[in-house]
Formats: C-alpha cells, sequence, structure tokens
C-alpha cells in the first residue's frame, strides 16, 4: 500500500493473514466507519496491494442496487469487460445460466426456519479461479446504501462465504445498519470480524495530491499537510472525500494564478486556506454558497453583541444563541473569512457555479496586500485594515484623510471604497466621525468631482452593474448600511446631471473616434462588442449619446469610409439596440437613427444604377431599417 500508516496497520495485517488462509475461513471481515471517513480508499489501497502480489479479487459497490441481477451484472462485467462493452449484443440467456437454490436461516436462533430466500446466482459468474479459495477475494462496499433488504442481501453474501468457500469483505457505515433490528443476528452468522477503519489523514491527502496534474500544485500541497491538517482539525470534520474535491479544487485555481501570484506563498497559503474553509462549511450544510456574502454582516451582528454585553455585563451566550454563519466564523477565527481574497462574490461563484474568474483574480492581486510597496494606495492599505497594528491603523487612515482633502480619488469606485471604510470605523467607534458625518463629506466630495469636471460620464457598464458591491476585485466594506445605500443613489443622481451637461461635447469626440479607431468606436457603443475593460475606454452603450452628434456630419464621415468599415459601423448601431432592456433611453436615439436612414437614401438615389448605390441600399435595409424597428418597437412597448 505504498508508505503504511501506522493508524490502520493492525487492520492491514490482518487481511494479510486472512487473505493468505490456505483453507476457507467460513466468515466474512467487516470493516466498518462513517461516511467520508476512508473506508473505500483505504480497501482500494488494499486492493492495489493484492494486485502487485498477483491476487484475484472482484470489487462491487452496492450503492442504489436494487436486485441481485444487477449485482450478477457488476460481476459480470468485471470479469468479461470485452462482453460487457457497448455494442456487444449477446442475449443474456447464451451469457448467463441461473443457479437457483434456496438458503435458510435461523433468525432468532430457535432451531426452526423463520424463511427461505430463493438466490439466483449467475453460474458464469463462478469461474474456476473464484471458486479457487486461497486465491479468491469477494469486496462488497456501501452495504448500507444498498435498497436490497438487508436480511436478503446477508443471506446473498452468505452464500459466497458458506456454499463457495470464498474470502468476503464488507465495507459499510454499521451504524446504519444496526437500525435494522435482524442485523445482529445475521452479523453473528456471518461476519467473524470487525474492524473499524479510522481516519488516515495524512495517508488520503498523500495519495489525493500525487493524482493531480500540475507539478507545481502537487509540490505546493505536499509541503502545506501540516496546515490543512490542522484546518481539518480545527473544523472537527472527518470526511476523505471532501478533501478529495478540495485538492482538486485546489489545482484549478492554482492553474490560472501568475506566476507571480504562486511565488507568494502567503497568498497561495491564503487561497488554500479559505478553499478549505468554505469547502467544509458548504459540504456539512452550516451555510450556502450565496451566504458567504453575508459573513461580513454576521461578523456584525456578532461583534455588536459582544459590546452589548460589555456594556449590560450580561453574558454574551445568555442574551442570544449564535447564528450559524457565526459559528462558522468563530470556528476559523484566524482567516478572514468576511472579508476574503480575492472577494466574497468571486468565491460565491466558484462554489455555486463553479466559475474561475482570471480577470477579477488578476486585478485582486495586482490591489492585495501581497503585493504592498511604497506605491500602495493609502485606501488598499486601508482595506486591509485587519493586518495592521493599531499604531498603523492610526498613521494609514490619517493618510487617507489627507488623500480626501486634496481631492486624490478620482474613480467613483474609489471613492465608494474610502467612504464606505469610514461608515465601518465610525460605526465600531474608530473613527472620529459619525456616520452622518462621513456621508456629509462624500456627497461634498462628489459636489466638486462634478463641478471640476472630473466626474466621469459614462454610467457603470452592465458587466459591472452585475457585481456592483465591489471594485478592483476588493469588495466595498460598509455597504449594508443606509448611509452607504444613500451615498450609492446621489452618485447615481450626480452622474446622471454630469451626462447631460457633457454628452454634447462627447458626442463631438465620438465622432473622431470613429474616423480614427472603429474598433474603440463599437466598444464604446455596443455593448455586445464589449470584450474585456480597458480604463481609458467611456462607455456609451446605455446613454443616448448619438442625438448629439450632428447627423450630417456622421453620414459625411460614414461614406467615404470602405464598404468592409462602413459595414462595421452600421453593425454596430444595430448590435446597440439589439437587447431588450438595456436602457430606455436609447430610444431617445430614434429620431437620429431615421436621419442617417434619410440622408444615405438620397445618396443611394444618386447612385441609381450603380453597384455602390446597390450595396448602401442594401446595408441600410439590413442594419438600419432593423434598428430602427427594433426601437420602434421599444416605443411601443414603454
Amino acid at each position: 500500500m505504498g508508505r503504511q500508516h501506522a493508524i490502520n496497520e493492525h487492520i492491514e495485517t490482518y487481511l494479510d493473514y486472512y487473505c493468505n488462509l490456505s483453507h476457507a475461513p467460513g466468515f466474512a471481515v467487516l470493516l466498518q466507519g462513517q461516511w467520508g471517513s476512508g473506508k473505500t480508499w483505504f480497501i482500494n489501497r488494499y486492493r492495489d496491494k493484492l494486485k502487485e502480489n498477483d491476487r484475484k479479487c472482484l470489487y462491487i459497490s452496492l450503492y442504489g442496487m436494487t436486485s441481485f441481477s444487477e449485482i450478477e451484472n457488476a460481476f459480470f462485467q468485471q470479469l468479461h469487460p470485452l462482453l460487457s462493452s457497448r455494442g456487444m449484443a449477446i442475449t443474456g440467456r447464451i451469457l448467463k445460466g441461473l443457479l437457483k437454490g434456496t438458503l435458510k436461516t435461523d433468525l432468532n436462533s430457535d432451531s426452526k426456519d423463520d424463511g427461505t430466500l430463493n438466490l439466483q446466482i449467475p453460474e458464469i459468474n463462478l469461474p474456476e479461479y473464484l471458486r479457487d479459495a486461497d486465491k479468491s477475494i469477494l469486496i462488497f462496499d456501501d452495504l448500507e446504501r444498498c435498497q436490497i433488504d438487508l436480511v436478503d442481501l446477508l443471506g446473498y453474501i452468505n452464500f459466497f462465504v458458506e456454499h463457495q468457500d470464498l474470502k468476503v469483505l464488507l465495507i459499510a457505515n454499521e451504524d446504519e445498519l444496526v437500525k435494522d433490528s435482524k442485523y445482529r443476528i445475521i452479523k453473528e452468522k456471518l461476519i467473524g470480524k470487525t474492524f473499524g477503519v479510522s481516519l488516515d489523514f495524512e495517508g488520503a491527502l498523500e495519495s489525493f495530491v500525487t493524482m493531480i496534474d500540475d507539478s507545481g500544485a502537487r509540490e505546493f500541497l505536499s509541503d502545506n499537510t501540516e496546515l490543512i491538517r490542522v484546518l481539518y482539525e480545527q473544523a472537527e470534520y472527518e470526511n476523505l472525500r471532501n478533501l478529495k474535491q478540495i485538492v482538486l479544487d485546489f489545482e484549478r485555481i492554482f492553474n490560472v494564478l501568475p506566476k507571480k501570484a504562486k511565488e507568494k506563498t502567503e497568498l497561495v497559503q491564503d487561497l488554500l486556506k479559505l478553499l478549505i474553509a468554505f469547502s467544509i462549511e458548504i459540504k456539512r450544510g452550516k451555510m450556502l454558497p450565496k451566504e458567504i456574502s453575508k459573513l461580513r454582516e454576521a461578523y456584525s451582528a456578532s461583534l455588536s453583541r459582544r459590546v452589548a454585553s460589555q456594556s449590560t455585563g450580561v453574558a454574551q451566550d445568555e442574551q442570544q444563541e449564535d447564528t450559524p454563519l457565526q459559528e462558522v466564523l468563530n470556528r476559523y477565527p484566524l482567516i478572514g473569512l468576511c472579508t476574503p481574497f480575492p472577494s466574497e462574490l468571486w468565491w460565491q461563484a466558484f462554489f455555486d457555479k463553479g466559475i474561475l474568474n482570471t480577470e477579477e483574480l488578476n486585478q485582486s492581486i495586482l490591489n492585495s496586500k501581497y503585493f504592498q510597496d511604497e506605491n500602495t494606495p493609502n485606501w488598499v492599505r486601508l482595506w486591509y485594515f485587519s493586518d495592521l497594528s493599531d499604531a498603523e491603523f492610526e498613521r494609514v487612515i490619517r493618510s487617507v484623510e489627507v488623500d480626501i482633502s486634496d481631492r486624490k480619488y478620482i474613480e467613483v469606485g474609489e471613492i465608494k471604497h474610502v467612504f464606505g471604510l469610514f461608515l465601518m470605523f465610525a460605526d465600531a467607534e474608530l473613527y472620529s466621525k459619525s456616520k452622518g458625518e462621513v456621508l456629509r463629506d462624500a456627497k461634498r466630495y462628489i459636489d466638486y468631482l462634478k463641478d471640476s469636471k472630473q466626474l466621469a460620464i459614462a454610467t457603470p457598464s452592465f458587466i459591472d452593474s452585475i457585481t456592483d458591491d465591489n471594485h478592483g476585485g476588493l469588495g466595498f466594506q460598509g455597504k449594508d448600511f443606509e448611509e452607504f445605500q444613500e451615498l450609492s443613489s446621489y452618485i447615481n443622481e450626480v452622474r446622471k446631471l454630469a451626462q447631460e451637461e457633457n454628452l454634447t461635447t462627447a458626442g463631438q469626440d465620438l465622432l473622431v473616434t470613429m474616423q480614427n479607431d472603429l474598433r474603440r468606436f463599437s466598444r464604446m457603443i455596443s455593448i455586445s462588442r464589449y470584450q474585456y475593460k480597458d480604463v481609458d475606454i467611456q462607455e456609451y452603450h446605455d446613454l443616448p449619446i448619438l442625438k448629439h452628434v450632428e447627423p450630417t456630419a456622421f453620414v459625411a464621415a460614414l461614406l467615404p469610409m470602405s464598404g468592409e468599415d462602413r459595414r462595421r459601423i452600421l453593425s454596430s448601431l444595430r448590435e446597440r439596440y439589439r437587447f431588450n432592456n438595456i436602457s430606455p433611453r436609447l430610444i431617445e436615439e430614434l429620431e437620429w437613427l431615421k436621419s442617417i436612414r434619410h440622408l444615405l437614401r438620397l445618396e443611394v438615389e444618386s447612385r441609381r444604377r450603380k453597384v455602390s448605390g446597390f450595396v448602401l441600399a442594401t446595408d441600410i435595409q439590413y442594419y438600419l431599417d432593423n434598428a430602427i424597428k427594433k426601437l420602434e418597437k421599444d416605443e411601443i412597448d414603454q
């Protein structure tokens, strides 16, 4: 079995003795343990050992089986894989002969027959080598998960032990078997030895790690075996099936990490810690993936309770019991579950949908504490407040106040980060101002940006709006406070005002972009062209900017273009209005579109009987007519 782990060494020693007996022992051996305790992993390792020693054995998982014929089919598939493969149309009558027999069982030890079990054993499934007791072992796993009546099932298995002189190993969670009142009596007749399989954590982890393909992930997990073991013990969780899934999930994450991130041991260890904690708690049913984003709220509630208990003198446990989420947080006090890296939504998408958002992961790495240097923004340092000493916290928060006073921040996302942090600190009495004063200062800051023409006029992109609770790969702190939500609404209102004031100028700039950079123009006006985010590209896919572009100037710029470039522009217009409910405001561009179509139709008329006129007319019909019909329909539906 490779490296021997002493924890179950006595079981392996006995199995060696049992399987090497030169005569039929006349009883089965039961390996029992809780679900996920490593029974199947142990027996699979032992099967490898039997194979290495040229010993014959058949392994059957009884999970979900409802009839003896299913067991027979499983035997047959292992004994005759070629005949069992798809496409072999041989009738069961040719392949299988039925050996009928009866097995009388005395269930209550009163020497009277309590019933007769009719057995159907597949004759073809008992070849000579299975009848050779010194080389034949049958293994039945998942005994308690079989759908066949337990009395009938054990009677069936007893046939192999008593009448075929085979050696039989049974794998089961015996706690489930004893729920059947007749089990103990049948066990006495069938099972001669019972062993409890102990959790061989290190052996299982070593085995799982060797299975993965990425050598870097294998090396990292091998170097951090102790970290994984400590977390498992801390969680008081004994389930090796989940450990295997954790190993495989870690490999997925490790594969997409950039090289510089893999070189940061602390970063990868923190990802591994979060993966383990979330995996265990989701698997054991203490939380759902969507509740990862609620851990901060649970932490705040727990903190408020502790403050209340200190002020009232009433013990916390006398006031209110912990919620399941608070229990999760209490179980891992040294892991930042309520502020996970790279973000709450990133982990939520990973566990809920299996999505690995590499773009957000890479962005988070850039703004993470793991790559902080003298150029790291002060607000990023403050976001990682939990890693700061008291003195460092005071120094960093003062630096951020100076940045605010100097109006250093112009990105709306950064501003929301800063004032969200201030709101949280004000609520926890770690900041000198109240939440109301923080909100007032934030609104004044937004007003300043608008008045100084520094407020970006484009609304957040459609994709950003899906994850509107983070920026730069970091989730907004304090987002659940009413003041934060009021600030977000205020920013949107001021932004709309800024849009109206600036769209005319922006429309002229957009026309210049169309003439110089078709790809950029398409990405600015059409969400379907939006492939990835560039910080220097304004997005107008939900703003009526085109009505601020002079139609004659637009057509004058469009007509000299090559046919391919002209169609790219018109295609972008069609795509702009293609989707429903992107923005009702785009209906304001309907008259502009009709003006463009009118001017182009005049051009077609001037090119009558010329191929260029025919091509232009076709383009108008395919692109503009469809776009106009879509907007006219939207106008009626409103």
